[in-house]
């Protein structure tokens, strides 16, 4: 299955950022654990790409740094943190595992396909549901939606 199939709308967020605007307006549990978990991939693939350890220390800390945004955007409610927290302790668990000293590491590419696996976890197909907001901000209505 490709993204698209997968996460629906959310695969088409370029950023963690434009995952996260969308994030603060989707309704469903099982679609806010969707748009997290693409947006940790798309988190570890703003790493630059290489075969170096600190390549692959580089994806767990832009990792890191997509579950501070995520979960802050979310207000840290419980499915954003949940999905969050299992995918950067599973990409780090990974990457220790799969160390040993001085000779083997993993590629960043490595780690990127691994999260990819770990998020694909909470795939959500939909129908996909986000608040419509009028002039001064207050909701007015909710709609169905199928692209960003």
């Amino acid at each position: 299955m490709n993204e698209r199939e997968l996460f629906g709308p959310v695969s088409a967020c370029e950023s963690v950022l434009e995952a996260a605007s969308l994030q603060r307006r989707v309704i469903g549990d099982d679609a806010k654990r969707a748009i997290a978990a693409f947006a940790m991939v798309l988190g570890g693939r703003t790493a630059p790409p290489g075969e170096y350890r600190e390549d692959a220390l580089c994806v767990l800390n832009c990792l890191g740094m997509a579950k501070l945004e995520l979960d802050k955007s979310s207000c840290h409610t419980t499915p954003t943190v949940l999905v969050t927290a299992a995918i950067l302790a599973d990409a780090q668990k990974y990457v220790d595992d799969m160390t040993i000293p001085c000779t083997e590491w993993p590629t960043s590419d490595e780690v990127v396909s691994f999260i990819f696996g770990i998020a694909s976890k909470y795939a959500f197909a939909g129908p996909w549901k986000r608040t419509m907001v009028g002039l001064h901000g207050q909701v007015v209505g909710v709609e169905e939606f199928d692209s960003v």
